[in-house]
């Protein structure tokens, strides 16, 4: 599969099935994802100038990250929203026997970029839909993006209470 991803691409073309975020991202969602990647990179020492690195950096996710082991997950396409929130609860609670087991985990979208290909890799059938993967394995303290801690927005600007 790391071929693939870094030389030709999938024979069938490779097209997202899903946007991870909305085309226009408003306020204040846009300003804040923004800020963590800036954070993130800020930790890492790479520059916003520095495309290349950037670059480098984001390809380790294909890598998941070092991880000694990765999962993805799919879910069957004629499911909906409401499936896709009992996924992401699944998958909340998976992350956090992972922890309670001694294990880090780490959810990975970037993987919708290359649904043919992961699919292929897996041997999944056409109705599955690749939603993401997941790497797996012990959190290295020392790496400078272990030490991210993303600032919290106040409940008041988007919390509504009734």
């Amino acid at each position: 599969m790391e071929t693939r991803l870094s030389g030709p691409a999938h024979r069938d073309g490779e097209t997202p099935e899903y946007e991870v975020y909305p085309p226009k991202l408003k306020e204040p969602y846009r300003t804040e994802r923004f800020a963590v990647g800036e954070d993130m990179y800020r930790f890492l020492g790479i520059p916003r100038e520095d495309r290349e690195r950037r670059l480098e950096w984001f390809a380790e996710n294909y890598r998941f990250f070092g991880a000694p082991a990765g999962i993805f997950c799919f879910v069957d396409r004629i499911m909906g929203p409401p499936q896709w929130s009992d996924l992401g609860m699944f998958l909340q609670s998976f992350m956090l026997l992972l922890t309670e087991a001694g294990l880090a985990s780490c959810p990975q979208e970037c993987w919708f970029r290359y649904p043919k290909t992961v699919a292929e890799f897996c041997g999944v059938r056409d109705e599955w839909m690749l939603f993401c993967g997941i790497a797996i394995g012990h959190e290295d303290k020392s790496h400078p993006v272990n030490q991210l801690r993303t600032r919290r927005m106040p409940q008041k600007d988007w919390l509504n209470v009734l």
